[in-house]
């Protein structure tokens, strides 16, 4: 590669993915390469992102850390403050950890987690990476979406991840990430969360988005439950 792309990598449970774009042409389909759990895993998974072929620029690679170990908090809080949050949500990690934070549109701070020598890893390997959460990517979508409805879920479904938003009469109730791969397990997920919520099985609105294979299976799913499901 002569010229320098843009790289795109997500960091998945269980391996990542990755895909470069020029920022001219239409977005190449992502790659998969699973790394198995285990032993060394950090260090494999390290391994096998060196073997990426990337000539990138400066702050020209974006890595999407797919993970359930994220807490939100108001944008106006500190991070220091935000990290407290995190800590008193989730539980400590037996590996020492980075905690990073990006700010949606949706006056909201998604706090997330790293495990540290993977992104000292990355640092290094690119210096200028940029770091981002898929919940960001949802909140700042949805005033993009055109709703029907004042109430209404989205759920997006992925490689190894199950991520939720919620909104009753056009404000945000609910975000939240699980970690599975099983559609049974994603449905549970999503019927509770809408049961909590007292969503109307009849009258609000679900939008299932994500990868095609795993958004139209979780759609077959609570589609059984759900009538307004897109």
């Amino acid at each position: 590669m002569n010229n320098h792309h843009k790289l795109s990598i997500r960091l998945v449970p269980g391996g990542f993915s990755f895909a470069f774009s020029d920022g001219e042409s239409a977005p190449v389909e992502p790659t998969f390469v699973g790394v198995s759990l285990g032993a060394d895993y950090e260090q494999r998974l390290q391994d096998a992102i060196l073997g990426i072929e990337a000539n990138v620029g400066d702050d020209d690679v974006d890595c999407y850390v797919e993970t359930a170990r994220m807490s939100l908090s108001p944008a106006d809080c500190d991070e220091a403050l935000a990290e407290e949050m995190f800590a008193l949500t989730l539980r400590k990690t037996e590996g020492e950890e980075k905690i990073l934070h990006e700010v949606a549109q949706a006056n909201v701070r998604v706090s997330f987690g790293i495990d540290l020598s993977l992104y000292n890893f990355l640092v290094r390997t690119y210096q200028y990476i940029n770091f981002h959460h898929p919940i960001v990517e949802m909140l700042e979508a949805e005033p993009l979406r055109i709703h029907s409805t004042e109430n209404w879920m989205t759920a997006r479904a992925s490689q190894g991840l199950l991520c939720i938003t919620a909104y009753k009469n056009g404000s945000l109730q609910l975000a939240n990430c699980y970690e599975t791969m099983v559609t049974q397990n994603r449905a549970y997920h999503v019927l509770n969360t809408w049961t909590r919520l007292e969503l109307d099985v009849l009258a609000d609105t679900l939008f299932i988005i994500g990868t095609a294979s795993e958004a139209e299976k979780l759609r077959a799913e609570v589609s059984k439950f759900i009538k307004l499901c897109e």
